[in-house]
């Protein structure tokens, strides 16, 4: 699975990578053709780390539970509360952070409990 896991990570950052430039260079926003591959080539490490990260964590149906809960609904209240500060960018990542963390303090009391979370 592990294994299976980095390989899909790895083409579709590629292929992450590739749409990303092509999307860039054809915008003509930037004339360096060096900053653009070097943006290219962080987007697609940032999409590598975050899409196995999240492909890791979500091995289980009580967990993609947990954390399909916690994170949509504190994503939802990260976007509103940074719209209202005028950081949407910020609420976002704040959000996927609170999100992931509560979705681990869910799982650290339904194991404390004994029932699973159910």
């Amino acid at each position: 699975m592990k294994q299976n896991l980095k390989l899909r990570t790895l083409i579709i950052a590629i292929i992450f990578g590739v749409l990303f430039f092509l999307i860039n260079i054809f915008s003509k926003h930037e004339t360096s053709t060096l900053g653009i591959i070097g943006k290219s080539v962080l987007a697609a490490l940032v999409f590598a780390l975050l899409y196995y990260t999240l492909f890791a964590l979500l091995n289980t149906p009580e967990r993609k539970f947990k954390f399909g809960v916690t994170i949509p609904i504190a994503m939802l209240l990260g976007i509103i509360l940074g719209a209202i500060v005028a950081t949407i960018k910020i609420g976002i990542i704040v959000g996927l952070v609170v999100g992931i963390i509560a979705g681990y303090v869910w799982e650290f009391i339904a194991n404390k409990s004994g029932n699973g979370g159910k």
